[in-house]
């Protein structure tokens, strides 16, 4: 069930960042990152290696 609900996290951060890319492309990439962390409560590094798709985050 919670490797359910780190899927469904990890897709909606996906497309939170997504979503600020298009509004904002003029932000850097670090400051897309810490918007996402803020909004989610997890780290800039976390997002990046969901974004990426790394380790534990590959779904």
């Amino acid at each position: 069930m919670a490797k359910q609900q780190f899927k469904l996290r990890n897709q909606d951060v996906k497309t939170y960042f997504d979503d600020l890319c298009r509004k904002y492309p003029e932000w850097r990439l670090d400051a897309l990152e810490e918007k996402t962390a803020q909004r989610f409560y997890i780290s800039p590094r976390t997002v990046r290696a969901i974004l990426k798709g790394e380790g534990n985050y590959a779904l």
